[in-house]
């Protein structure tokens, strides 16, 4: 039997990293994960592994840290197409905690037109917990945390 050495870092050009906020207002161990994803998400059906990776490490720290919330901070993922994105939104009811997702003009366009239809024109910031800037999202999963 032979085996092969793995690790995440060779499956993806996605890169992530996580902070947590945590409030002295609040119970101990309160907290609010932040899970950043960058890179480039390869397009359409080729992005599934990419989506497999960061919805696999977003449930994994999800399981560590067990937050009160969760914020997606994808502004530095460039993403053009690809429907295993829902998965990694929770659109399907994947994520079990209150999460929103932040965004840039990288990615926004083409999660608007996931969550709202191809021939849409309507932004994805039109949803309820999708965002152009961190302050709004904080403020939104703040009241929902």
């Amino acid at each position: 039997m032979q085996l092969r050495p793995v690790s995440f870092e060779n499956e993806t050009g996605i890169r992530y990293g996580f902070q947590l906020e945590t409030s002295d207002e609040k119970p101990r161990f309160w907290c609010i994960l932040v899970a950043r994803f960058a890179g480039n998400y390869r397009s359409g059906h080729h992005g599934a592994p990419d989506a497999r990776f960061i919805q696999g490490i977003t449930q994994t720290a999800l399981g560590v840290w067990c937050p009160a919330a969760l914020i997606l901070d994808l502004r530095e993922l460039a993403y053009t197409w690809g429907d295993e994105m829902e998965e990694v939104l929770g659109t399907r009811g994947e994520i079990k905690v209150p999460t929103v997702v932040v965004g840039s003009e990288t990615c926004l366009p083409a999660i608007g037109t996931l969550i709202h239809g191809i021939n849409s024109t309507k932004p994805a910031t039109d949803a309820e917990h999708i965002f152009d800037n961190m302050d709004a999202a904080w403020e939104y999963v703040h009241q929902r945390a």
